[in-house]
């Protein structure tokens, strides 16, 4: 179900700009007071793709420390798959940011707009992470923190992007369900420790995504 929905949203952005519902729902958040220019780029700074690679690399070391490899190994084949499947989405689908007169620019950018790296990289981070606190696989404090951290960020990551007017509305939807389409296999593997997980949940959507966005001569391979 993820996957089916992070596959339509792209291949959508990849031919509609902007969406259905893109434009009012941009609109409308850049007209309220929240989050707010300095929350926003709050959020966004720690929603990075770098600083969610160099997290996820010091949770890598403390779950290989505490005695967890194989969640190690899985946390790291999620970073590494990360900035790989971010960068052929974003070529791939290479959707106009929004602008005036729809949009009010309220900060910069340096790729194109699907998915939103800002809620895509914390998204397969964090829900990681949490999938692993809800299973006991943290200490007691590390764990309340973990969950609490986690499930604050995630849907918090997305309103600022709009509300900068960096993102449309799609972007974060496509951030959001691309983060679960990454977090889940190595969540699977990390549990069951079967590889199987990480094969497929890896490799099956960067197949089918080819073929959706690579068919008409375009895409990450066109």
């Amino acid at each position: 179900m993820g996957l089916g929905m992070a596959l339509a949203l792209t291949v959508l952005a990849a031919r509609i700009t902007p969406l259905p519902g893109d434009g009012a729902v941009l609109r409308w958040l850049q007209r309220q007071p929240l989050p707010g220019q300095l929350a926003s780029e709050v959020i966004r700074t720690i929603t990075t793709t770098q600083v969610v690679l160099a997290t996820g690399g010091v949770m890598v070391a403390a779950l290989a420390i505490m005695g967890r490899k194989r969640q190690a190994i899985a946390l790291l084949c999620l970073l590494v798959a990360l900035p790989l499947l971010q960068w052929g989405l974003k070529e791939g689908v290479d959707r106009p940011r929004p602008g005036p007169p729809l949009a009010e620019l309220r900060a910069s950018y340096t790729s194109p707009s699907f998915p939103a790296g800002h809620v895509m990289s914390p998204t397969a981070l964090y829900i990681y992470l949490l999938g692993l606190a809800i299973g006991g696989m943290w200490p007691g404090l590390v764990r309340g923190v973990t969950v609490v951290w986690s499930a604050l960020l995630i849907p918090l990551s997305g309103p600022p992007n709009v509300w900068l007017g960096v993102h449309w509305p799609s972007d974060v939807l496509g951030g959001w369900a691309w983060g679960l389409v990454l977090a889940l296999p190595a969540l699977a593997y990390g549990i069951t420790g079967k590889a199987h997980h990480l094969m497929n949940g890896y490799l099956l959507p960067m197949g089918v995504l080819t073929v959706k966005l690579g068919g008409d001569g375009g895409g990450p391979c066109g």
